[in-house]
């Protein structure tokens, strides 16, 4: 039987890590199987399918540069906005379609969102657009954005309907922010378990496996606050030195580092509002 580690650490950035501390005993050579007379219940299958994008998300959202944080609507003039499967295959073309004409890697990371009529906006994450194709707000827009730092992007206006970017001046907060637009009621779409929960360009980073330990390590533990059925989870932020193992977690480089890791704590001062203009205006109705 193989040895175990009792932690795993996964990188996100230079700065940032994910620790995962297991509960109990694992035996890689003998993973637990599934009995199918046991399928796993409907219930299980969304929770487990919205903690899996809730986790993805935030690898995306913390994995990868973002210039804007964007909201974009869809015009019920140029689109049906109760149909989702529809705006995702034209937004898809549509970024495909810039990249050629900006000459830029435009990437995105967006969350649908209900207004409270059904319809459908989303939020999430955009960078690569170059400055020429982006504009200021100006009236008749509404006052909020005329005021402000958000800018308009014609294009996807003209094509989709009303949208604002606001510039990303705390990434990790950000980055977690935008995790709450993923929601379970996305996931009881019928037989679309776990579609659509979010959308993305390709391609983009997600966090990668960094190291295991095979060690106790108190520092490791004591970071991991989130509790889970098989694992206890943490994040560190601005570690100054590596985590103290080789990446074969056999022989331990050094047991007590002077500067132990730090937890990663979103700025306590971020407001939403700062980059999400209809933070308040879409619980209203929205602008479509």
């Amino acid at each position: 039987m193989g040895i175990s580690p009792l932690y795993s650490i996964h990188q996100y950035s230079e700065e940032i890590y994910k620790v995962v501390a297991f509960k109990g005993v694992r035996d890689p050579e003998n993973p637990r199987v599934r009995d199918k007379e046991h399928e796993q219940h409907y219930d299980a299958k969304l929770n487990e399918a919205f903690c899996r994008a809730k986790s993805l998300v935030l690898q995306y959202a913390l994995c990868n540069p973002w210039d804007f944080f964007f909201t974009g609507t869809l015009d019920r003039t140029k689109f049906n906005r109760y149909d989702l499967d529809e705006y995702q295959q034209k937004l898809s073309q549509f970024i495909r379609d810039k990249r050629k004409a900006y000459g830029t890697q435009v990437q995105y990371l967006l969350i649908p969102e209900h207004h409270e009529d059904g319809a459908w906006h989303v939020h999430g994450l955009l960078s690569g657009l170059p400055d020429g194709v982006l504009r200021r707000f100006r009236r008749p827009e509404p006052w909020k954005l005329v005021n402000s730092n958000y800018m308009n992007w014609p294009d996807y206006q003209q094509k989709f309907g009303f949208c604002s970017l606001g510039p990303v001046k705390h990434p990790v907060a950000t980055s977690f922010y935008i995790t709450k637009y993923v929601s379970k009621e996305l996931s009881l779409r019928g037989k679309d378990v776990g579609k659509h929960l979010y959308f993305h360009s390709r391609p983009l980073k997600k966090a990668e496996h960094a190291s295991n330990v095979y060690f106790y390590n108190p520092g490791l533990d004591a970071v991991c606050v989130h509790d889970h059925d098989f694992c206890k989870t943490g994040m560190v932020q601005d570690a100054s030195w590596m985590f103290p193992y080789q990446w074969d977690g056999v022989e331990a480089i050094n047991e007590t580092p002077q500067d132990p890791p730090k937890p990663l704590e979103p700025e306590t001062d971020f407001r939403p509002s700062e980059i999400d203009p209809f933070f308040e205006q879409m619980r209203l109705g929205g602008f479509g």
